[in-house]
């Protein structure tokens, strides 16, 4: 069953559907700035890992955040940097990302952070969801 759901993951979401650059490997300062923070030491395997949403607020606060990828609400030719960022996840947030956000409050960078989504995912929820989403597919292929 684990292998339909991750085929039709695949199918739904892998690399040929998504647009923008997710996991920041379409270039090649990127490719290089990704494989240094792989070399460096980590003292905790667990928290080696960074969500995609923390180089999302690091540009935010940077004003470096793409227009195209992330479309937002409100005056386009704002000065400055924002001070509030509402972000809101929706098919849910999950422990990680909202620690990121936590973390990166913390630093006191000028921006506030305010995370929010659907739901908070957990394994068994993404799994449950996806099993969801595969059915709903399959009734939707027997319409036509």
């Amino acid at each position: 069953m684990e292998l339909q759901l991750v085929q039709f993951l695949l199918k739904q979401a892998g690399v040929d559907k998504r647009t923008g650059d997710l996991f920041g490997n379409r270039d090649l300062l990127n490719i290089a700035r990704n494989m240094a923070r792989g070399i460096k030491g980590v003292e905790n395997v667990y928290t080696q890992h960074q969500p995609l949403l923390f180089q999302t607020m690091e540009s935010i606060t940077k004003g470096r955040l793409r227009d195209l990828d992330y479309p937002f609400i409100g005056n386009h030719f704002q000065q400055g940097r924002p001070h509030e960022v509402v972000i809101f996840i929706v098919g849910g947030t999950t422990y990680e990302e909202a620690r990121a956000v936590a973390l990166q409050n913390a630093t006191n960078s000028g921006t506030r952070f305010i995370l929010g989504g659907s739901v908070i995912l957990n394994s068994k929820r993404f799994l449950k969801d996806l099993e969801e989403a595969q059915k709903i597919a399959r009734n939707n292929a027997n319409l036509f």
